[in-house]
């Protein structure tokens, strides 16, 4: 199995001004569905409330996805901060493996992705991109739904 992950990070701000497109046709794929779906399984069986996906953050998870994948690592998005706006706390994960499910279990058994995926978060996004048969993926944890982003839906 290859699997790469890379450490967790959250950070908090008191907002950004700046704000991205509207709505459209953009939609989450399935591998990030998956991932989404299983987050949310993961919090249920610890009896936290589940997560909502938020499309905006989704934006920005699959475009770190696609760095990651063109890079072909694994590597954290340094500057979320700066691409979600309105935000009031952040929290990443990311990684690579061979589908939803291997990095998934890699998640849950990293005690700091664990964290991250069971902590107090409102919402998230999840973008993944395949290269070489190996999904690389970008989870993103918020406290305000829809904080905006400074990039058009695609």
């Amino acid at each position: 199995m290859v699997l790469s992950i890379n450490g967790v990070g959250a950070i908090e701000s008191s907002g950004n001004a700046l704000d991205g497109g509207s709505g459209g046709r953009w939609r989450f794929k399935p591998s990030e569905k998956c991932l989404m779906q299983k987050i949310n399984r993961a919090r249920a069986r610890n009896g936290l409330r589940r997560l909502e996906w938020d499309k905006q953050v989704g934006v920005v998870a699959r475009r770190h996805a696609k760095s990651m994948a063109a890079n072909y690592s694994v590597f954290h998005d340094s500057n979320m901060q700066n691409e979600i706006t309105r935000w009031k706390s952040l929290g990443q994960n990311s990684g690579a493996a061979g589908a939803c499910r291997k990095l998934f279990k890699a998640f849950m058994s990293s005690s700091t992705h664990r964290s991250n995926i069971l902590g107090r978060w409102r919402h998230m996004g999840v973008g993944v991109e395949k290269r070489n048969g190996k999904l690389f993926a970008q989870q993103i944890f918020e406290w305000r739904y829809n904080p905006g982003n400074i990039y058009r839906y695609p």
